[in-house]
Parts: structure tokens; sequence; C-alpha cells
């Protein structure tokens, strides 16, 4: 029986639930991995095979190549997935962001280091002269103490247009930063620290697919507890455990919907927590042990959420909490005990 709508207990605490997370989200992230490491490990073979059927990009930017009967199998899925991250509004293939240093890994022609295009694509009728194919950076831009210097190799000389393409070519290497004391590297624009992870892009799509109230409370957490407490008490606070006035509601046959341990009320999660006489009786006891006086009426939010403060050191009022769950959860067990 189905207490909580699977979206919310996926969702996030900031947003009210568990922070589980959609399965959906997790396979994406999975398959979007893969699109990283295809441009990150440029060396490794599967990476040279992709090329050699696919093309430098492996069609990850070609919407029409989807659903081409050209492209099958794991590969399918791969490009897929990261279509269908971007149909999220994540920008997921401009993510990936390369630092150039010294130029000693990356294509001088294929790939986007100056600006956002290739150097073949913004200058074609360049590169058609150019004779070599792979070339890479550091073949074509020499570093010095003090400058930087450019050797071609081009098929015939430059004339005409070709020349007016290598003076606009040679005032976007003059205006570029290169940092030739280190490697190249990549980073991902979408975390903070550069470094790609499945659990941040999973959260990032998360928070696009699960729907969220802009009345959400977020989720109390508290690491001195087990984690089934911390479930207790956030499925307590929704009034979302099975006493018997809610299964009354769902049209679960019972003989009474009092409450089972007293029999003085119907049985709300309330009245089964905080005001059944054996409930009260064990409060009592906690806040007589704490020096607290008699536990007043306290509602299940005042009582669970930490409204009471123990006013003696830092360390009581991180307990004290803690002690409230703890108090609440085997409440609530030994209803069951006695019920079952």
């Amino acid at each position: 029986m189905s207490w909580v709508k699977w979206d919310l207990v996926y969702s996030s605490y900031e947003n009210g639930g568990l922070n589980i997370g959609s399965l959906e989200s997790k396979n994406l992230a999975l398959l979007g991995k893969w699109w990283w490491r295809f441009k990150t490990k440029t060396g490794s073979f599967w990476v040279k095979i992709i090329h050699s059927i696919y093309g430098d990009c492996g069609r990850v930017g070609l919407e029409a190549d989807v659903n081409h009967s050209s492209i099958s199998g794991l590969w399918c899925n791969i490009i897929t997935a990261c279509h269908k991250i971007e149909d999220l509004n994540i920008p997921f293939r401009n993510s990936f962001v390369k630092s150039i240093g010294d130029g000693s890994s990356t294509s001088f022609r294929k790939d986007h280091w100056i600006e956002d295009f290739t150097l073949r694509d913004k200058f074609p009728q360049l590169f058609r002269l150019e004779s070599s194919e792979n070339v890479l950076i550091c073949d074509r831009i020499i570093f010095t103490s003090d400058a930087t210097t450019s050797v071609w190799s081009w098929k015939r000389p430059t004339s005409g247009r070709t020349t007016t393409e290598l003076t606009v070519l040679v005032s976007l290497i003059a205006g570029f930063s290169f940092n030739h004391h280190e490697k190249d590297r990549w980073s991902w624009s979408l975390s903070t620290n550069g470094r790609f992870t499945i659990k941040m892009l999973s959260n990032s799509i998360d928070e696009k697919i699960l729907s969220s109230t802009s009345n959400s409370i977020e989720t109390l957490r508290n690491n001195l507890v087990p984690k089934k407490v911390e479930i207790f008490v956030w499925s307590a606070l929704k009034r979302r455990i099975p006493v018997r006035i809610e299964l009354d509601k769902k049209g679960i046959d019972l003989h009474s919907a009092r409450c089972p341990i007293c029999d003085d009320d119907m049985e709300m999660v309330e009245h089964s927590l905080i005001f059944c006489k054996q409930s009260l009786d064990l409060w009592n006891s906690v806040f007589e042990w704490w020096h607290l006086g008699k536990f007043s009426n306290l509602s299940i939010n005042e009582t669970l959420r930490g409204n009471v403060s123990v006013q003696t050191s830092k360390f009581a009022n991180k307990i004290w909490p803690a002690v409230e769950w703890v108090c609440a959860y085997y409440i609530w067990k030994n209803r069951n005990n006695k019920v079952f």
C-alpha cells in the first residue's frame, strides 16, 4: 500500500523527500558518463572505433541521427540519453570544457578550443590546404619563454580568400591565452570543482523531472539516529503512517478505528504518538529525566521538529532531538507489537 507519492520519496531533502533519486535519472546519468569518457579518453581503443564508424563527434550533436538506421546498439542508447538530458534544459553536450595547456592532446583543426567552433568549420577554404589531417595544437604553435610562434604546413601557398582566413586565424591565436606549463585537461562546467560525477548529473536531472511544490518543507535529518528512525519521523510528520483512522479512509475493513492501546479515542497519528495515555506517560518520564518539567500537550510537529530546547548546553541541545525521535519510534514499535 502506497502512503506517499514516489516523486516525493525520490525528491531531495530540500524538497521534502528522502533524497533517493529516480531510476530514470540514474540511468540517464550512467549513459551520460560514456559521453564524458568519449570526450576525455580519446586514446582509448573503443573511442577510436567510434570515431572510425561515426566520425569525430560520434554524431552526438546531430538530432536527426538518433533514429538513423546507421546507428544502433549501445552507442544509439548513449546518443539518445544525451538528447534526453538536453531536452530537460540541461546544457549537457556543451558542459564539457577543455582547458588548453601545452596543446599536446588537442586537435588543432577538429576540437573546439577557440570559442565555440572548430577551425576546420570556421576556415573551410584554408584548411583544405592543410597537409596533415590529425595535427595537434603543439604541432602548429611553438611556445617560447616570451612568445608563441605559428608553424604552418600548406599543400600550396595561400592566396585570395585563404590568405584572408589565415590573417583572421593568426589574430585569434594571438588573442588566445595558453598555459603551456600544464597539460590539456577537461572540466565539467555543471559542477563547482570541474569534476564529472554521476551523482551530480543525476541530481540535476531529478530537479527537472521530479515534481516539487513551493510549500515543500525541508526534510529533517539527524546523524545520531539510524536511518529507519529518520524515515519514520519523516512519515509521521507527513501523517503517513498506518494508524487505524488512515486505514479506514483507504477502505480497509477494521473491526474498530479506536486506539488499540487505550481505546479512549480514534487512532490518529497525533493520538497514537502523543496523546495516548501510555504515550503521555513515556513523554512525561523522558521530560522528567531531562529536567524539563511536565510534558505539555505539544503537537507532533512541535515535538518532533525540536521546538523544545533543553537550554543547558550545545551538546545537550544536539542530543535532545535524537531522544525525541527515538522515543516516538519506540512508541510506534510498541503499538505494532501489541497489534500484531
